[in-house]
């Protein structure tokens, strides 16, 4: 006999009649059922810098667009908790303890977590660290649990993602750079409904959550266009649209407000003809008004926030340098030269370090950014292919997968201390390309495509 089902009195999702405890939205229904003492962890919030589109244009897949899904629209709200057929096992009812703080110097180990027979692409830890999102080649999004490695949920995208982003510590958008003009977004607290379609344009770059905690901002390459949209309605507001590509976005600080940054080139004969990085108030009325755009250089690639936001540092690849640019009513930009193809660069040490990884020298270069001066060359054990700072900038995690695509290297290096070195270089699965770190620095995640699995990099 089916069980009688009623509304939940704090979210109106259905549940059994007579239960303890909401499956979606977590309330207890009855007092005395609820445990002593919860604990809480809490997440900080770091701002990060995003990967500029061009790292991974040549990027191929036979997967393409598939037909439009469904929008959300507040009307949906009542059906938040119901099971979808997508939803694979038990929701978590328990969160568990933090972990320690991480000791950089003490031993790192690792374990595998199988993803099928599928090719992961890129990967993102859930806000509370309990999980870890995987993008795959087959035009999924995957959730797994790091205590046992299970499937948590699935659900199918209008195309593959070359990379995945974490909005408002809730959605998860799925970032296709080529053959694309749309960003499905997907609510991952109800995988029950079909996600939200960003039309931003074509080729997307990057997008970056907004401060007010309900629009994000996308940026176009193909179509130089940066846009702002509504969630969970996915409605565009404003859009500018700029003399060059864009790929990376930055949430930065100027005048004592928050300012967006959008990084972007203009090339010539199919060379680097120069960068620049606009400006402007995203709240300012027509949306890029106060718009000021300063020359950064060459051939600008993925790049990092200092703490504060006043400050960006990224690599040139074409003219070997790192970048530093202060950003203020006079914005000043420093630069120092490092190794061979530089394409990713981070905050480290209270923002004291600047760090790059070179690609072709198979290095990474450690710069003193108050003297702009290099501190040190750290030798890695293969060409790095992307990297992850932990929020406090103390440990980065470099993936040694080279710069190909698909990467054929494997391998994960750990870069901490002061100053920076390689503290450990620990074994992946073939084809790492893709890492990410929980928000307490514990743990650090990798993809490794040929593998068909993921690392988990922890104490």
């Amino acid at each position: 006999m089916s069980q009688r089902r009623v509304p939940c009195p704090a979210c109106k999702a259905p549940i059994v009649d007579g239960a303890r405890k909401c499956r979606a939205c977590k309330a207890w229904l009855v007092p005395e059922a609820m445990p002593r003492a919860p604990k809480v962890i809490l997440g900080g919030i770091a701002v990060a810098g995003t990967l500029f589109a061009a790292v991974v244009g040549g990027r191929e897949s036979p997967v393409g667009e598939a037909p439009p899904l469904t929008a959300l629209t507040d009307s949906d709200a009542s059906t938040q908790g119901v099971p979808r057929p997508g939803a694979i096992g038990p929701e978590v009812e328990a969160e568990p303890e933090p972990p320690p703080p991480p000791d950089p110097n003490k031993r790192w180990k690792t374990r595998e977590i199988r993803v099928g027979e599928v090719h992961p692409l890129d990967v993102l830890f859930h806000p509370k660290g309990t999980s870890v999102y995987v993008s795959a080649d087959d035009a999924t999004l995957r959730e797994y649990k790091l205590k046992n490695g299970e499937i948590a949920h699935q659900a199918s995208m209008p195309a593959q993602g070359d990379e995945i982003r974490m909005l408002f510590d809730r959605y998860v958008a799925v970032l296709r750079h080529e053959d694309a003009a749309r960003v499905p977004v997907m609510d991952t607290t109800a995988w029950n409904r079909d996600p939200v379609l960003l039309d931003v344009g074509r080729s997307p770059g990057q997008i970056v959550a907004m401060p007010d905690g309900r629009t994000v901002v996308a940026a176009t390459i193909d179509g130089k266009r940066v846009a702002r949209f509504d969630l969970p309605t996915g409605v565009r507001l404003s859009d500018i649209t700029l003399p060059h590509a864009t790929g990376q976005l930055f949430l930065v600080r100027a005048e004592g407000r928050p300012y967006l940054g959008a990084l972007g080139a203009l090339t010539h004969g199919g060379r680097a003809a120069g960068a620049w990085i606009d400006l402007f108030d995203p709240s300012e009325e027509p949306f890029g008004a106060t718009r000021r755009s300063v020359f950064v250089g060459r051939d600008p690639r993925v790049g990092a926030v200092s703490h504060d936001g006043g400050s960006l540092f990224f690599p040139d690849r074409v003219s070997n340098k790192a970048v530093l640019l202060d950003i203020a009513a006079t914005t000043q930009v420093k630069s120092v030269a490092v190794g061979l193809s530089p394409e990713q660069g981070f905050f480290m040490g209270e923002d004291r370090y600047g760090v790059t990884l070179d690609s072709k020298a198979r290095t990474a270069t450690v710069i003193e950014l108050e003297t702009m001066k290099v501190k040190s060359t750290l030798m890695l054990d293969g060409a790095p292919c992307g990297g992850a700072a932990s929020p406090d900038g103390r440990i980065l995690f470099v993936t040694l997968g080279g710069t190909e695509w698909p990467p054929k290297g494997s391998g994960v290096a750990v870069i901490a201390g002061d100053p920076p070195k390689v503290v450990a270089t620990l074994p992946t699965g073939l084809g790492a390309c893709a890492v990410d770190v929980s928000r307490d620095g514990a743990r650090a995640v990798v993809a490794s495509y040929y593998d068909k699995s993921v690392t988990i990099v922890e104490q």
